[in-house]
């Protein structure tokens, strides 16, 4: 799962009154886009892994697609400050910009591990696509908890919110395994 340091770090950060509130919410935003795109990709792959699909291959598939989704999300939000501000972004706006588009490549990393497994023999390829969907299923989980758990909402509509954001990751899986 995603390190609870990383996220109750991004929440330390929503307390210094030096960073933008939406810096926050733009890292938050991205890690979790970062963790349903990575767990979609996951589960596609898995339909099309056999016993013969080594792990690497499906490394490289998995780090082909984040990295992808990271470029495209830096060149959104790098045109979208451009027509905004008529200007590119410098200093610490760009510094941001990364650190909040990284998000998508950190939500990978345990996954790419799981999968680093297989490469090196030690499970096979679809028992690694399987533990790593369970990963993100777990950091979609988490992170929802770390978000709520300082809310002002009740107990109840905190653990529903957890329920729900890990029922997201379920119904990836879910509609992906049916869908191919």
């Amino acid at each position: 799962m995603t390190d609870a340091g990383d996220v109750e770090a991004l929440r330390t950060e929503a307390d210094d009154e030096d960073v933008p509130v939406e810096h926050v919410v733009a890292m938050l935003r991205e890690r979790l886009y970062g963790a349903i795109s990575c767990l979609a990709t996951l589960a596609v792959l898995t339909r099309y892994t056999g016993e013969e699909t080594s792990g690497w291959a499906r490394m490289i598939d998995v780090a082909t697609t984040m990295g992808g989704l990271w470029a495209a999300s830096l060149l959104a939000d790098w045109v979208a400050h451009l027509s905004v501000h008529g200007r590119a972004p410098g200093g610490a706006e760009r510094w941001r910009m990364l650190q909040a588009s990284g998000q998508i490549l950190q939500a990978s990393v345990l996954p790419l591990l799981a999968l680093a497994t297989a490469g090196i023999g030690l499970l096979d390829t679809d028992t690694a696509l399987w533990i790593a969907k369970w990963i993100l299923v777990g950091e979609l989980g988490l992170i929802a908890l770390l978000a709520v758990r300082r809310t002002q909402l009740p107990w109840w509509q905190q653990v529903v919110t957890v329920v729900l954001l890990a029922g997201v990751g379920l119904l990836v899986i879910g509609i992906k395994v049916l869908a191919h």
